[in-house]
């Protein structure tokens, strides 16, 4: 067991941390990383450490994880439509890493995430009893490369990442790397080790924190930055980013979220084949399926499925799908809708003034309520949603959620942790 650690004082002592940091991660170069999770680590140093953890309780919650993503570009006035009795974890999206491992604190998502908007939406969430976590991300193949290649470089992170957590009073973090292209066996070891170590310090100093990480719905067709099978190991659970199937880029119009139809060849994957392929090698209550309440609009030939597109296609939000595309909008000369039997989705088509066809796929809460549906066949861990104020005043897509999962279990009376502001 690990041994007892003091309550939260206001001022931790951040050099003793990165001391204990740096102790841990020789012990991993060193060969011994795979013991952590096997044996508690007993470092002199850990009981000298100054008061480090708010004091916490145990929340009950559904059995089901609901997890929203809710991007900084949103905080101003788009998330007016929380429901944080259904949401069990809050993410916020995000703060870059830098090569070097240190956060990037120029960036305007590490202000946000420290501005009074957000105190005042995490504290909300404690007191409704959701978890908060801070999404890392990066996007950039030769930053991730430094980053992993450089033992510093993933201790800064580790530390930098720990002392945000303590100092702002969340929950864990998620990871959100997103590499382009097949980086070798190699980095996808460096990242499982990144994303273990990260694992082990927050449950170490934070308890009940979580560490998920994202990843792309077809990594078992590409693998790209992820070991799927190996993540899901040394983390608390998989976000399947079942979205993006089809892009702004697709010469052919389809649902960015399918569930089926690859196997009949009308599409390159879709969602049920994804999961089965993710659950030959992970088990179900840790994979969290990601769904979109956006949309891609694509010019196309003609209003049906797989119709050839055109240059201009455009990402719309689900509210903006609702509300600005019906018979009765401005330009409009012809409308159609329709159902897509194998992707169990709807869309949407119009015809403007220059005589151009344009169709959307969306998710809406009869799609959605199906894969709902299968994500519970399927024993997953739950569901997710990218991104958290695209529905930005429409309360369908919480209701649905509500209906399929119920809302979480909580005492307010024990939701105790405090949000810090900047100290």
């Amino acid at each position: 067991m690990l041994s007892k650690l003091p309550k939260f004082t206001p001022k931790p002592n951040k050099n003793a941390l990165l001391a204990y940091i740096r102790e841990t991660f020789r012990n991993w170069l060193v060969g011994t990383c795979f013991l952590i999770f096997a044996v508690s680590i007993k470092s002199p140093l850990a009981d000298n450490l100054p008061s480090l953890i708010p004091e916490r309780s145990h929340v009950n919650k559904t059995t089901k994880e609901v997890f929203g993503f809710a991007p900084y570009w949103v905080f101003n006035d788009k998330l007016n439509n929380l429901n944080f009795d259904v949401l069990t974890t809050f993410a916020y999206f995000g703060i870059p890493v830098r090569g070097d491992g240190t956060l990037d604190k120029e960036d305007y998502g590490y202000s946000v995430f420290w501005s009074k908007k957000a105190t005042s939406i995490f504290r909300e969430a404690h007191e409704k009893g959701t978890r908060v976590v801070v999404t890392l991300t990066q996007m950039d193949n030769a930053t991730i490369q430094a980053l992993l290649d450089d033992p510093e470089a993933k201790q800064n992170t580790v530390s930098e990442v720990l002392w945000e957590v303590l100092k702002r009073g969340v929950d864990g973090v998620n990871i959100d790397f997103e590499y382009t292209g097949d980086p070798g066996d190699i980095y996808r070891q460096k990242f499982t080790d990144y994303v273990a170590f990260m694992t082990e310090t927050l449950h170490r100093f934070v308890p009940d924190s979580k560490v998920t990480v994202s990843v792309y719905a077809g990594s078992l067709l590409e693998p790209k930055l992820y070991d799927i099978g190996e993540l899901a190991k040394v983390s608390d659970g998989i976000f399947m980013m079942a979205y993006d199937f089809a892009t702004t880029s697709a010469d052919q119009a389809m649902p960015t979220a399918p569930l089926y139809g690859h196997k009949t060849g009308t599409y390159w994957y879709d969602i049920a084949t994804a999961v089965e392929d993710f659950l030959k090698i992970m088990p179900p209550e840790k994979l969290i399926l990601g769904l979109p309440w956006y949309s891609y609009n694509y010019p196309v030939a003609e209003p049906k499925v797989k119709a050839s597109t055109y240059r201009g296609a455009t990402v719309q939000t689900y509210k903006a799908v609702q509300d600005e595309i019906d018979p009765g909008m401005k330009g409009i000369i012809d409308y159609k809708t329709g159902w897509d039997e194998e992707g169990q989705v709807g869309w949407k088509a119009y015809m403007n003034y220059y005589g151009t066809w344009r169709m959307v796929f969306f998710d809406d809460p009869r799609s959605l309520a199906i894969k709902y549906d299968f994500a519970k066949e399927q024993k997953l861990g739950g569901v997710g949603i990218w991104a958290l104020g695209f529905d930005d005043g429409r309360k369908e897509l919480w209701d649905i959620l509500r209906d399929k999962f119920g809302n979480k279990i909580a005492d307010i009376n024990i939701i105790r942790k405090d949000i810090n502001e900047n100290i």
